[in-house]
């Protein structure tokens, strides 16, 4: 795979501290490593300001403003004029991330349901697309979307691993999928099935980093600069040449966020 082919990685968090000590070296290896944009994803407003001004600082980073659904019992109303605020910057793409996980429950369902229905109202008032986190609350998950989809924007499912079945239920909503770094894990089989469903224009990259580091980085922090294996491992599921496979999830990302990118052009 060419050096010099671009790569987007649609979600990372270069906010969190895994990242204070090496920051300036973590962007530019990801810069040598072909990738031309990042997605900082927002965790709560002060994590969603901070990706925004990384975004101000380092050209090819962008963000999104969101509050995760570990934190939804720290939500306040007030909350959300802050988030409003933050998401009319000019370098946020998105709202995001946002959702349900109930599989660790740090926060209660009803606190959680509550900040995924008006941060999905958030977005479809300002015309952005959304990207959500969805952990053990499939059934709830697509049950809310449903009822927002006529106002809401494009829907990216971040990080998913997930069957045939939901893959089938989100296409339905019209959602575009983020891959992870698990992708490349041995036991990725109900990933890898999925996979055969989804049209290959719904298909984005991610690494989620500092988290899920693919084969052969498994058990280090993350980086952007890892996303070219969970690239390869993609190009070899779908059985597509890693060219191509770079070049179409980069131009899907690209057109997702709305992404000022004007060099995506068919390799020679």
């Amino acid at each position: 795979m060419p050096r010099t082919l671009p790569l987007i990685d649609a979600h990372c968090h270069l906010f969190l501290p895994d990242y204070a000590a090496d920051l300036e070296p973590t962007i530019s290896r990801a810069k040598a490593a072909g990738v031309i944009a990042i997605v900082n994803a927002g965790l709560d407003a002060a994590s969603s300001s901070l990706a925004l001004d990384l975004a101000d600082q380092y050209a090819g980073l962008f963000a999104t403003v969101g509050w995760h659904p570990h934190e939804a019992d720290q939500y306040l109303d007030k909350n959300l004029l802050e988030l409003e605020s933050l998401a009319k910057r000019a370098k946020n793409v998105a709202i995001g991330e946002i959702g349900l996980d109930f599989y660790r429950q740090n926060s209660s369902k009803e606190a959680q349901v509550k900040v995924f229905n008006q941060l999905l109202a958030l977005a479809a008032s300002l015309k952005l697309p959304v990207v959500i986190h969805s952990r053990a609350a499939f059934k709830e998950t697509t049950a809310i979307l449903k009822a927002h989809r006529k106002t809401l924007g494009p829907i990216l499912m971040h990080c998913f691993t997930g069957t045939v079945t939901e893959a089938e239920a989100y296409l339905a909503l019209d959602c575009h999928f983020s891959i992870p770094g698990v992708l490349s894990f041995p036991k990725a089989h109900d990933l890898k099935k999925a996979l055969s469903v989804i049209p290959k224009e719904r298909l984005l990259i991610e690494t989620d980093a500092p988290y899920l580091a693919p084969v052969p980085h498994r058990g280090r922090r993350n980086e952007p600069a890892f996303l070219s294996s969970t690239l390869l491992a993609l190009a070899e599921t779908i059985d597509l040449e890693p060219t191509k496979t770079a070049l179409l999830t980069t131009q899907n990302a690209s057109r997702f966020f709305n992404l000022p990118l004007d060099d995506l052009k068919e390799p020679s």
